[in-house]
């Protein structure tokens, strides 16, 4: 079966949508903290082009629009130890379709088969029920919450660390796309950001 979507690194060609996508409060709805200074973001979008430790990706569809959907990194966790992080985020239009598990389970193989990751992580706000779902859907496990770590529409909120170990992941390798589709996304919610 022909993958649905394809993760394209960022280029510089890039920077100006990655800006607007990075101050776009809408596309955010469970971060606590949205950059406003355009200026400040747009140096740190070209710092991080071609970096060892951090990589930014474009989810695009896999047609010959290429219509970009969303986009994807993954960054240096513990570099001494082998963990990355994870972080994602759609259009609205795009989400409670299975892209983000898609795209997320590419970045997978790019961190465990590229990479030699030991270990992959992830965080969400705990009202993410929709990231939630898709990281568990991975084989993700919830290892710890961090109490009160956003401070999300005027309240503190828990945080929720998910981890999948190189180990662990191999078995989620080996599980047809369209099985992970159907367990994990068939009932998710329609917000899918992270």
């Amino acid at each position: 079966m022909m993958p649905r979507i394809a993760l394209s690194p960022v280029t510089e060609d890039d920077i100006e949508f990655i800006v607007d996508l990075e101050t776009n409060a809408s596309l955010w709805p469970y971060e606590d903290r949205i950059p406003t200074d355009k200026a400040a973001v747009r140096r740190e979008v070209a710092e991080r082009i071609g970096s060892d430790w951090y990589k930014q990706y474009l989810i695009r569809l896999n047609s010959p629009e290429a219509t970009i959907i969303g986009e994807l990194t993954l960054h240096w966790y513990v570099h001494e130890r082998g963990s990355w992080e994870l972080g994602f985020c759609l259009f609205p239009e795009y989400r409670g379709q299975g892209y983000c598990g898609e795209a997320a389970r590419m970045a997978l193989k790019i961190a465990f088969e590229g990479w030699k990751a030991h270990k992959v992580i992830a965080m969400c706000n705990l009202h993410n029920t929709a990231s939630a779902k898709v990281l568990e859907g991975l084989g993700m496990v919830r290892e710890g919450i961090f109490r009160e770590e956003l401070y999300w529409n005027g309240q503190w909120v828990d945080q929720y660390f998910y981890a999948i170990l190189e180990r662990e992941y191999q078995k989620v390798a080996a599980t047809p796309l369209l099985s992970l589709n159907e367990q994990s996304y068939s009932r998710a919610p329609r917000l899918c950001t992270l």
